[in-house]
């Protein structure tokens, strides 16, 4: 077989492939319809039980993005039993009030980017073009936005983030009125649930800070930024003590700020759905902006 037959046999293969693994994506999707224009993708929701139907729009917009597509991104939906002792464990314990899932809106989303690489590079054809895996840079922000919730002043509904089967934690941003949108940013993908978190938000804030102290110790960060970012998380925790949280926030909105100016150039800021990258700067950044949230919380007495 020459070059040229064996290079349109090979692009006929994949086409097919791929129209074989999107096909299966719909089947898999049931009750999720995704469109992506530019660097935003939306996910209509519509799922039913009995006689109810639980619908919403997540949106996420990405800060810089590739190979975005609607059967790139992986988005489901499921219903699930906001009692399930299961997913309770998932939830962080009470203290001072309870994290937990509201039966208007019992729905866990999952965003799950495809790792097909080989459908667009052979590894052995030199002609082959590159992989067309998603990537984005530093973050995303994800908005859950449902009319089955009510929205009230200082609402207590909040977007939580983790990996599947594994412990979900607060990642809010924002939470705004329509008639509940809450909003998050991350710099990788899970699963994603909206709940009614209760609990005193100083007890959230230093769970926050203890988690981004953590994150900001294990990236492989070089030792005199790393200092830098501790040092101001530790001005920080120490304006919270004395509860100036107007100082706090401008230490965290530093350290913001730092972390965006190295981002790309010594903080890896990369996510790939080979998951062959550690996105630092994204993981910092979105762990940053929800003490941000919560810091603005404690600000206004809340």
């Amino acid at each position: 077989m020459d070059r040229g037959m064996s290079a349109r046999w090979q692009i006929g293969a994949r086409v097919a492939t791929a129209l074989v693994v999107a096909a299966a994506a719909v089947s898999c999707h049931a009750g999720v319809i995704v469109t992506t224009i530019g660097n935003v993708a939306t996910a209509d929701i519509s799922l039913s039980s009995g006689s109810n139907t639980y619908t919403a729009q997540v949106t996420i917009t990405f800060d810089t993005v590739a190979n975005l597509t609607a059967d790139e991104l992986g988005v489901t939906a499921d219903l699930i039993d906001p009692n399930d002792p299961v997913l309770l464990a998932r939830l962080p314990p009470c203290a001072g009030g309870c994290v937990t899932v509201d039966p208007n809106f019992p729905v866990m989303i999952t965003v799950e980017p495809l790792n097909l690489p080989w459908l667009f590079a052979s590894g052995f054809d030199p002609d082959d073009p590159p992989s067309a895996n998603l990537s984005f840079t530093n973050t995303y922000e994800i908005e859950v936005h449902t009319d089955a919730l009510s929205y009230v002043a200082w609402s207590p509904y909040r977007l939580f983030k983790g990996p599947i089967n594994s412990l979900l934690n607060d990642i809010t941003e924002d939470v705004l009125a329509g008639s509940v949108r809450a909003r998050g940013r991350g710099g990788s993908f899970s699963q994603f649930l909206l709940v009614s978190d209760t609990r005193l938000s100083l007890t959230v804030e230093s769970l926050k800070e203890t988690d981004l102290q953590a994150r900001i110790l294990a990236a492989p960060l070089n030792s005199a930024l790393q200092a830098e970012l501790i040092a101001l998380l530790a001005q920080l925790q120490t304006a919270v003590a004395i509860a100036d949280y107007a100082t706090a926030l401008a230490n965290l909105d530093q350290l913001i700020g730092t972390v965006q100016a190295h981002a790309g150039i010594d903080v890896a800021n990369v996510w790939n759905s080979d998951h062959s990258l550690s996105n630092d700067a994204g993981d910092i950044l979105a762990l940053a902006q929800t003490l941000r949230f919560t810091l603005v919380l404690l600000q206004n007495g809340h």
